[in-house]
C-alpha cells in the first residue's frame, strides 16, 4: 500500500497548511484504519487488474451485511477548511433491485462513528443515531449512495440516488437518472408531485451494462452476471437472487457475481468558498461552480459505511486520494447536543499566536450565561462540555449556543450555533429493582422455532413464544425449563459468520444461536425462530447511556421483567431486515439495576443478534463484556417479581390491521402477590 502524507505551505499570505494522502490498498490497511463489520482487505482484484493490486471490500453481493471503515487522522491534526476526495468504486452484481447502499464521508473527529463506532444519520422512521450507513455520518460532509428508497427525512422523501448532507442536514439529493441539473432539494415537492422540477424514475436504470446508452445515468458500474449463479442449469432472472459466496483467494465461483462490473472514479470537492462539487463516472452532477453549503473548518476523518438487507449488491473501494487545505486562524466549532447539555470545540490555529486563551471562554445557552462547563485540550483542540443532569433538554427542541473566546494575542472570536436536542428516553427510577444476584452474570435466553413460515413481526414473535403458532422444534439440549443461561454476551449468528459490528474480523467472533439448528425441515433447520432474552443491566452512575441492538430480522426491547401492557418500549425494529443497528439513548438519573427484556425474531435467510451498550463514560462494548468496559448484566434476582400482564393480543403497535372481531387474550402471571380473580378484571 502506498500511503503518502505531504505537508507544506499552501499559500504564504494565509499561512494555511495542506496535506495529501494516497492509499492504493496494495497492502493491508488495518494499520491506518479501524475496520468493523464485514469489511475486509483483498490483496488482488483492484482497479488496475494487475497482480498484487488490492482493494477494500466494504460489502460483497449478499444479504444481511453491514460494515464501516474509519481511517486514522492522515493530516496530523490539520484544521481542514477545504478538501478534494477521490476514489475508485465498483458497485453492483447483486439483486435485480439492489440495496441498500453506502456512504463516503469526511466526518468530524468527534463524530460518534469515529469515537465509538456507531451512529449514522437517519430517517423519520429510523432516526439518528441509526444503522443506516447509506445515510452518512452526522457530522462533516456525507455523500450517500442510496440504492433503495426508504422513509422520509424530515418530511423529504428519500430517493434512489446520491445524497449530500452537511452536519446531518440534508442539502440535496440527485435522483436517478443521474444527470447534471437533475436535483431534488428540501422544499421541493416529493416524487409524484414534482411536475417538471426534477426527474425520478430509477427502475429502468438498475444494473445497466457499460455499453448501454444510459449507463452514465446509473448508480451501478455494470450489468448483472451472465452466469448460472444458482446452479439450476438456466441463466435467467432468478440468478440475481443467489447471494455471492464468502470470499476466499483463488475461488472460481466468487468472481462470477462481479464479472460485468468495472471501476469508476468518484470525486467530492469542498472548495475554500464552501462549494461542494460532486462528480461520478466523469459527469459533474452539481451546478456549475458547485453547490453552496455551510461548512465549518475542522479536524476530520475519512469514513466509509455500507449495508445490505434482503436485497444486496457489492460495494468495493480502491485508490483513495485526499487533498486538504488548512485554516489560518483559531476556529470555533458548532455546538452538538446531548440529553443533558452540549459540547463545543475550539481548534487552535496553525501558528502560536492563534492559540486559545482558555481563561476567556464564555458560554450562553438560549441567551443566558451558563457556568460550570468542563474544559479539556488534546492536540490543539479544546473541548468545552456543559452538563446539567437535573435539567434535561427537551427532545426535538432547537437550542442556541453562543461561544466567545480570545486567542493569546487578544483577538476575540464569537460564534452562535444551534442544535436540536436528540431523542432520548428517561429511565424512571421506579423501574429499578433490588435483590439482583450478582454472582450470576449474563442473560436468560429462551428460543422457540416452528416448522412453518410465520412472517417477520413482533406480534408473530410474541405469539410464537407463547406457543400459539406450533410446537417448539428448537434444540433445547442443555436448557433448564426451556431456557439457556448465557454467562457472557449476546453475539450470535446462525452460521457463526461475521455479521453485526462485533465479529471475527475485529476480535469478537459470533457464537451460534442457542437452540439452532432445530429439528424442523424448513430453511436448513434455522428459520422461523423467536427468542426472549431477559437480563438486569447495572447502570452504575447517573448519565447518558445507549443500547444498540443489531439484528436480522427484527426485535423489541422492553424496560421491565415481562410486563407488556404499560412497560416502556425502549427500541424496536418491527420489520424483516438484514443485520442492522437500532439505537436508543437513555438518560439514567438514578443508578441501579434495571430489568430489560428483548424479543427477537427471524423469518428466513440470514439470522443474527448482537446486544451492545455505550456506558456513561462513552465506552462502547457488548453488554456484559466487562473486559472491554461493557455495561454489566445479570440473569437472576433473589427477590420475587410482581404480578404482571405477560401477554396481550392484539399486541401493542404491531401486527395491524386487526379485525374488529379479533379475540382479546390476556395472560396475567402471579408474582410476589397472587392475582385475585374474585375482584374481576377491568
Amino acid at each position: 500500500m502506498q500511503w503518502l502524507k505531504l505537508l507544506g505551505l499552501a499559500g504564504a499570505a494565509s499561512t494555511a497548511f495542506g496535506g495529501l494522502t494516497e492509499i492504493n490498498f496494495n497492502t493491508d490497511p488495518s494499520s491506518i484504519a479501524t475496520i468493523s463489520g464485514v469489511a475486509e482487505w483483498r490483496a488482488n482484484g483492484g482497479a488496475s487488474g494487475a497482480n498484487g493490486d488490492g482493494y477494500l471490500s466494504v460489502t460483497d453481493a449478499r444479504g444481511g451485511q453491514s460494515a464501516q471503515v474509519v481511517f486514522d487522522d492522515t493530516d496530523n491534526g490539520l484544521i481542514v477548511a477545504s478538501f478534494k476526495f477521490e476514489c475508485d468504486l465498483r458497485i453492483g452484481g447483486g439483486t435485480g433491485q439492489p440495496a441498500d447502499g453506502f456512504s463516503i464521508n469526511y466526518a468530524s473527529e468527534t463524530d460518534s462513528l469515529v469515537t465509538s463506532g456507531s451512529g449514522w444519520a437517519g430517517t423519520d422512521s429510523e432516526p439518528a443515531p441509526s444503522g443506516l450507513a447509506e445515510e452518512g455520518t452526522r457530522t462533516g460532509l456525507a455523500i450517500g449512495f442510496d440504492t433503495w428508497q426508504s422513509a422520509q427525512i424530515s418530511g423529504v422523501q428519500d430517493v434512489v440516488g446520491i445524497s449530500v448532507r452537511v452536519d446531518e442536514q440534508l442539502i440535496v439529493q440527485f435522483p436517478v437518472p443521474l444527470r447534471p441539473g437533475n436535483s431534488f432539494s428540501p422544499g421541493q415537492p416529493n416524487p409524484g408531485a414534482q411536475g417538471d422540477l426534477y426527474e425520478y424514475n430509477e427502475a429502468p436504470y438498475r444494473n445497466l451494462a457499460t455499453t448501454d446508452a444510459n449507463y452514465l445515468l446509473s448508480m451501478q458500474t455494470g450489468a448483472l452476471s451472465s452466469a448460472d449463479l444458482n446452479g439450476d442449469g438456466v441463466v435467467d432472472g432468478a440468478d440475481a437472487n443467489a447471494p455471492q459466496p464468502e470470499f476466499f483467494e483463488g475461488d472460481t465461483a466468487w468472481p462470477l457475481w462481479i464479472e460485468n462490473l468495472v471501476w469508476e472514479r468518484f470525486t467530492a470537492e469542498l472548495t475554500a468558498d464552501s462549494k461542494v462539487i460532486i462528480t461520478w463516472k466523469g459527469v459533474e452532477l452539481t451546478p456549475p461552480g458547485g453547490l453552496t453549503v455551510s461548512f465549518t473548518p475542522r479536524k476530520g476523518r475519512i469514513v466509509f459505511g455500507a449495508r445490505t438487507g434482503g436485497a444486496w449488491e457489492a460495494h468495493h473501494v480502491d485508490n483513495i486520494k485526499l487533498t486538504t487545505e488548512g485554516a489560518a486562524s483559531m476556529i470555533l466549532g458548532a455546538a452538538s447536543g446531548n440529553p443533558i447539555g452540549f459540547d463545543v470545540s475550539i481548534v487552535d490555529g496553525p501558528t502560536a499566536p492563534r492559540v486559545l486563551d482558555p481563561a476567556t471562554i464564555a458560554l450562553k445557552l438560549n441567551g443566558t450565561a451558563v457556568t460550570g462547563a468542563t474544559v479539556s485540550k488534546t492536540d490543539g483542540t479544546t473541548t468545552i462540555s456543559y452538563r446539567d443532569i437535573s435539567m434535561p433538554l427537551t427532545p426535538g427542541t432547537v437550542y442556541s449556543v453562543e461561544l466567545t473566546a480570545k486567542d493569546v494575542e487578544g483577538t476575540e472570536f464569537t460564534r452562535v450555533s444551534e442544535f436540536t436536542a436528540p431523542q432520548f428516553t428517561v429511565l424512571p427510577e421506579t423501574a429499578a429493582v433490588t435483590g439482583v444476584d450478582t454472582t450470576k452474570p449474563g442473560f436468560v435466553f429462551r428460543p422457540h422455532q416452528v416448522d412453518v413460515a410465520t412472517g417477520t413481526t413482533i406480534r408473530r414473535a410474541e405469539l410464537q413464544l407463547r406457543g400459539d403458532l406450533g410446537a417448539n422444534v428448537a434444540d433445547l439440549f442443555g436448557t433448564v425449563n426451556g431456557v439457556f443461561e448465557i454467562a457472557d454476551v449476546i453475539n450470535f449468528d446462525q452460521a457463526g459468520a461475521a455479521a453485526g459490528n462485533f465479529n471475527a474480523n475485529n476480535g469478537f467472533p459470533e457464537g451460534f444461536i442457542p437452540g439452532l439448528p432445530g429439528s424442523g425441515t424448513l430453511g436448513d433447520f434455522v428459520d422461523n425462530v423467536a427468542a426472549e432474552i431477559t437480563t438486569y443491566a447495572h447502570f452504575d452512575k447517573a448519565g447518558v447511556y445507549q443500547l444498540i441492538f443489531n439484528s436480522d430480522d427484527g426485535f423489541r426491547t422492553y424496560l421491565g421483567e415481562g410486563e407488556v401492557v404499560s412497560s416502556l418500549i425502549l427500541s424496536q425494529a418491527d420489520v424483516g431486515r438484514g443485520a442492522a443497528d437500532t439505537v436508543v439513548t437513555l438518560l439514567v438519573q438514578t443508578p441501579g439495576y434495571y430489568p430489560l427484556k428483548s424479543v427477537w425474531f427471524e423469518g428466513g435467510g440470514g439470522a443474527n443478534l448482537e446486544w451492545v451498550g455505550v456506558n456513561a463514560d462513552g465506552v462502547r462494548a457488548l453488554l456484559n463484556d466487562t473486559a472491554s468496559g461493557g455495561i454489566r448484566t445479570y440473569r437472576a434476582r433473589t427477590s420475587a417479581k410482581p404480578a404482571q400482564v405477560t401477554f396481550v393480543n392484539p399486541s401493542r403497535g404491531t401486527g395491524n390491521p386487526y379485525l374488529a372481531n379479533s379475540p382479546v387474550v390476556i395472560d396475567i402471571t402471579d408474582g410476589a402477590t397472587l392475582v385475585n380473580l374474585a375482584k374481576g378484571i377491568e
